[in-house]
This record gives structure tokens, C-alpha cells and sequence, in this order.
């Protein structure tokens, strides 16, 4: 019985390995190591983590733009993560059937510290209730022209004029960097009603700012390592799981102070009638009685929404208008026309 059994285990363990050996290297994406899987190289590339996963898609080409890492201990089941830039599983995934992908219990573990139940981080019926109250808001009038109250101002009293201190003096910018501050403040004003001014001349540091970059970091992080190994890094306080704990104390502090001070404007206002037409006084003048905890992660969950997406679609706006001076030369003709009309 015990050498039936060593041989059986003996014929799988070759099997695998010959698999691994005359299979897996034929495949396309990420390679996949004996026992580790693909997690060698996702470590090796932690600090290039976008361009590995790009290479990986690029490689894989056709139709699909889908691959396939094998990482051990990440996912619960099988140790195996899809990644995909085809728009049509991008739809079905997002759109069509978002209902039947929750981000389930280790997405949510590792960015409940960050984000509690918001709506990034919650499935089912928390997740659509935010959303729908979300969703209201979104369509108001009010808020509608907040977000253009916001931005305008944002864009002329400073995005333009460190462009163009920056064209006087013939210095280079940070593009990127200057819409990353940009769309910060205008969705901290959007969410919350006060304005971090990260995007001003001399690119000032904020301490909100920056623990919530570290934050943010520090949970994806998470994501690199096995679930039992990022826990125990915690508990002995090693790594960034310390900066992802000052972080969070000084994120928290930051925004009890906005929700505390919210409150007292808001009960004023009932007296010299100064609106509020943020998100966050917004849930707060509804009838719920919500948490200040729960106030919190609605305003980080709006800010992680709204920070780096719209950022990064507007650099890479930007990358490609470079490469292609015709087409910015008719976004030119057709700004120049609407002027002189």
C-alpha cells in the first residue's frame, strides 16, 4: 500500500514537471515555475509592476489580450489570476455581468483597513446601495456644477499659470505629476468640500496627500505577497505595513477633523443658509444616522475613484497628441475658430 502510494505520488510529481517543462514553456505571458508558479517574476518586476503585466498582454497578442498567472496562496481557489485589456471582457466584466464577479473576501481583506465597506471594497447589497445613492447625487444639478465650479477654478488660478510661469522660464514639467495634484484637489473638493491645494506653485507638500499615496501603496502591495505573509508582516510591524499603519492614523485624523468641523457648518447653515454641495455634507444631511467611520470611507473611496483614473487618462491624453501633431493641430484650428465667433 505505502509503495503503491509513493509510486502514485511519484508519477504525478513527473507528470507536473513535465508539463512545466515541454508545456508550460510554450505558453504564452508570464512564466510559470515549478511549486512557485509565475510569483518569481511578479516579484522580480514588483517595482515595474504595470510594464511587467503589459509585456506579458503584449506577448500573449491575438484577439483576446488575456493571460494567465499562476500565483500560489493569492487566489483562494486554483492560484490563478486572469488579466485582460480586451474591451469585450472588460464590458462583460465591468458592465454586462458585474454581478457575477465580487471582488470577494481577499480583495477585501487586504484594503479593509483603507477602505472599510466602501463602495470599492463591498459586494452585494452594501455595494449597491452606495451605488445607487451615488448614482443619485451624481445626477443632481448641484453637484454638476460643483464638479464644474471645481475644476474651472482649478485649471485657471493654477494649472495655467504654472504651465505657463513654467513656458516663460523654459523648464520642463512633470506632467503626469501636475494632473495627479490637479485631479486631487478637485476631488477632494468634490468629495469632502476643502481644498488640499497640492497644485499650486512650488508644488507644496500635503500630509494628506502623501499618507494617502502611501496608503494606497502600501495595500496594493498586499496583493504581491501571500496572504499569510503580508498578515505576519503586520503583526511584527515590518516593512510597509508600518507605513501603511502611520498612514492610516494620520488619514483618520485628518478627516475627523473635516467630518467634525462639517457637522458644526452644517447645523449653522440651517441659521445663515451657506450651502454644502459636496458629497460628504451630502450623506450627512441625510436622514441615516452614518458613522463618522463610514463618512471616512466614502470620501477615500471617492478620492481613489476619481484621483488617478482621471489623471492618467488625461497624460495619456496628453502622450498622445504628441505623437500626433496633425491632430493637435486641429484641436488648435478648432479652439482658435470658437474664439473668433
Amino acid at each position: 500500500m505505502e509503495i503503491a502510494t509513493a509510486l502514485l505520488a511519484l508519477t504525478a510529481i513527473t507528470a507536473y514537471l513535465l508539463w512545466l517543462t515541454f508545456i508550460s514553456r510554450s505558453l504564452k505571458g508570464p512564466r510559470v515555475w515549478a511549486l512557485l508558479g509565475s510569483l518569481p517574476g511578479l516579484i522580480e518586476n514588483s517595482d515595474r509592476l504595470h510594464d511587467w503585466i503589459y509585456d506579458n498582454l503584449r506577448a500573449c497578442g491575438g484577439t483576446y489580450q488575456t493571460c494567465i498567472c499562476a500565483i500560489p496562496f493569492l487566489a483562494k481557489k486554483q492560484g490563478l489570476v486572469t488579466v485582460t485589456c480586451d474591451p469585450k471582457n472588460l464590458e462583460h466584466i465591468l458592465k454586462t455581468r458585474f454581478d457575477n464577479y465580487p471582488k470577494g473576501p481577499t480583495w477585501q481583506s487586504v484594503f479593509h483597513e483603507l477602505l472599510g465597506e466602501g463602495i470599492f471594497n463591498s459586494d452585494g447589497d452594501t455595494w449597491l446601495f452606495q451605488r445607487k445613492t451615488a448614482a443619485l447625487e451624481f445626477t443632481t444639478r448641484t453637484l454638476r456644477q460643483a464638479m464644474a465650479r471645481w475644476v474651472s477654478r482649478a485649471i485657471k488660478l493654477r494649472f495655467c499659470p504654472i504651465l505657463k510661469t513654467a513656458e516663460l522660464r523654459a523648464e520642463p514639467v512633470d506632467l503626469q505629476d501636475l494632473l495627479l495634484r490637479l485631479t486631487f484637489d478637485n476631488i477632494c473638493g468634490l468629495a469632502f468640500g476643502k481644498d488640499p491645494e497640492t497644485c499650486a506653485p512650488g508644488f507644496p507638500d500635503n500630509g494628506f496627500a502623501t499618507a494617502f499615496d502611501r496608503a494606497t501603496e502600501a495595500s496594493l502591495q498586499r496583493f504581491i505577497l501571500p496572504e499569510v505573509l503580508w498578515k505576519v508582516k503586520k503583526w511584527l510591524g515590518l516593512g510597509m505595513e508600518v507605513t501603511l499603519s502611520r498612514s492610516l492614523v494620520h488619514i483618520e485624523q485628518y478627516l475627523s477633523d473635516v467630518i467634525a468641523s462639517r457637522k458644526l457648518e452644517l447645523l449653522s447653515q440651517q441659521k445663515d443658509g451657506n450651502p454644502h454641495d459636496d458629497m460628504l455634507s451630502r450623506f450627512m444631511k441625510k436622514k441615516e444616522n452614518y458613522s463618522d467611520t463610514f463618512l471616512q470611507h466614502v470620501a477615500l473611496n471617492f478620492i481613489l475613484a476619481g484621483r488617478d483614473t482621471s489623471s492618467a487618462a488625461l497624460s495619456w491624453f496628453f502622450w498622445l497628441i504628441t505623437l500626433n501633431p496633425v491632430i493637435e493641430e486641429k484641436i488648435l484650428a478648432t479652439r482658435w475658430s470658437k474664439r473668433c465667433r
